[in-house]
């Protein structure tokens, strides 16, 4: 896996509104909070797109096993023929190619393991960077209801003050959003979210019954 994106959810995960504020020197606190979320709704898009990759290569390992494992039950019956002829050479030659098979797919599986140990990471640092994001996001909302807007005007010279602290609270570089729709993902994992919680609820209602 990418230890940048791990460095990089870890920080996210771990850092602090508070912190990233009091680095801010003048910049307006909203900004800073802004800036934030933003940076940890990119990092849930750079994970996906992670995760995409990880997708695909599974299914071409998955399809590579599959030919595989046809191509030495080919092999076997070809081999059963070919002594049935008496042509030992065309036999050797059949079994030699199953034993390269055999040794390739054990590795093969452990690369299919591999994938699929890396995707269950990936998709519980989705999930903890979404609920950073609400927990971010419930931090603002406190925020505008306690304080005023900055001005239009104040708030546009002080924008890069608050990037800039930012990304040394953060240690690393704040990337701008593309204009790429994750808006269905996002739905679904939303979806399966609380369906989760649901199914966790209902368990909780059937012990105490």
């Amino acid at each position: 896996m990418n230890e940048t994106i791990t460095r990089r959810v870890g920080r996210l995960i771990t850092g602090s509104l508070n912190a990233v504020i009091d680095a801010a020197e003048n910049a307006s606190p909203l900004i800073v909070m802004q800036e934030s979320i933003r940076e940890v709704e990119q990092a849930i898009t750079d994970v996906r797109h992670e995760l995409g990759k990880l997708v695909v290569m599974q299914a071409t390992i998955q399809n590579r096993i599959g030919t595989e494992q046809s191509r030495h039950q080919e092999l076997a019956q070809q081999t059963s023929v070919a002594l049935e002829e008496n042509r030992e050479d065309l036999a050797e030659a059949a079994i030699s190619k199953q034993m390269d098979i055999e040794v390739q797919l054990p590795i093969l599986k452990n690369s299919l393991e591999d994938a699929s140990k890396e995707m269950g990471e990936l998709e519980g640092f989705i999930a903890a960077l979404q609920a950073k994001k609400r927990e971010m996001g419930e931090e603002l909302k406190n925020f505008e209801k306690s304080s005023k807007e900055p001005s239009i005007s104040s708030a546009q010279t002080r924008v890069s003050k608050a990037e800039s602290a930012f990304n040394r609270v953060m240690g690393m570089n704040t990337p701008g959003l593309t204009n790429t729709d994750e808006t269905k993902l996002a739905e679904l994992e939303e979806l399966t979210r609380k369906n989760r919680i649901q199914e966790r609820l209902s368990k909780m209602k059937a012990t105490q019954e």
